[in-house]
C-alpha cells in the first residue's frame, strides 16, 4: 500500500492526552461528557486513517492503546480499538503487506513516545486514580451490596501513595511531587469540562 507524506496524518498531542485521562475519568458521573467526546473524536480519527492508508491507521490504534491501556478492558463504544489491533495481530501472520505496516507502524510509535509527550503522564493519572479510590473506598453492605464510603482525606491519601511508591519500586518520592501530580490531573480534567460546558446544547454539570 502506497504511503503518503506523514505532515499532519496522526491526531494532535491533546487527543492522545484526552486518552490519557479516559482511564482516569472513566464511569464518574463528571467524567461521562469527557468520554463520549473522546468516543467521538477517536472514532472519526480512525475513519479517517482507515480511509488514508493501512500504515496510518494501524499507528493510530498501536499509539492509542500505548496512550490508554484502559482500552484492552473494551469499554463500551470503544470496542473496535482491541478488533482492530486482533484484526493486525491475525492478519500479519498470513498477509505480508500486513506484516510489513504492522512493524513500520510499531517503528513510528516508538519514534513518537521517544520524542513525544513524557512517560510522566501517565504516571500521573495513576496516582490520581489511586489517591481517589483511597478517599472514595468501596466495600460491601449485607442488604446493599456495593458501597462507596468515606475514605482517607486526600493529605492521608497522599502520604499512603507514596509509601506505596517506596514498595514498588524502593524509592519513595517527596508528597510535594504527587501533590504536583494531582494538581496538573485535576487542571486537565477540568479544562476538559470547562470546554465542553461552552459546547453549543451541552448540558453537562460541574463536578
Amino acid at each position: 500500500m502506497k504511503r503518503k507524506a506523514k505532515g499532519g496524518i496522526q491526531p494532535p498531542q491533546r487527543h492522545f492526552t484526552l486518552a490519557e485521562a479516559v482511564a482516569a475519568c472513566y464511569g464518574t458521573e463528571w467524567g461521562a461528557a469527557a468520554v463520549e467526546q473522546f468516543r467521538q473524536d477517536a472514532g472519526s480519527h480512525r475513519k479517517r486513517l482507515r480511509n488514508r492508508t493501512q500504515l496510518d491507521w494501524m499507528t493510530y490504534i498501536i499509539r492509542l492503546l500505548l496512550a490508554c491501556p484502559f482500552l484492552l478492558e473494551r469499554p463500551q463504544g470503544l470496542e473496535w480499538v482491541v478488533d482492530d489491533l486482533q484484526w493486525m495481530l491475525t492478519h500479519r501472520r498470513v498477509h505480508k503487506d500486513v506484516e510489513r505496516d504492522f512493524w513500520a507502524a510499531v517503528g513510528d510509535v516508538r519514534t513518537t513516545l521517544t520524542t513525544g509527550h513524557p512517560v510522566s503522564r501517565g504516571r500521573d493519572f495513576v496516582r490520581y486514580q489511586v489517591i481517589h479510590a483511597m478517599m472514595n473506598q468501596v466495600t460491601t453492605d449485607p442488604e446493599k451490596g456495593l458501597v462507596r464510603v468515606k475514605g482517607v482525606t486526600k493529605t492521608k491519601a497522599v502520604e499512603q501513595m507514596a509509601e506505596l511508591e517506596l514498595l514498588k519500586s524502593g524509592r519513595k518520592p517527596h508528597v510535594r511531587e504527587i501533590w504536583g501530580s494531582l494538581k496538573w490531573v485535576e487542571d486537565y480534567l477540568a479544562n476538559i469540562m470547562e470546554h465542553l460546558q461552552a459546547r453549543p446544547g451541552s448540558q453537562t454539570q460541574n463536578p
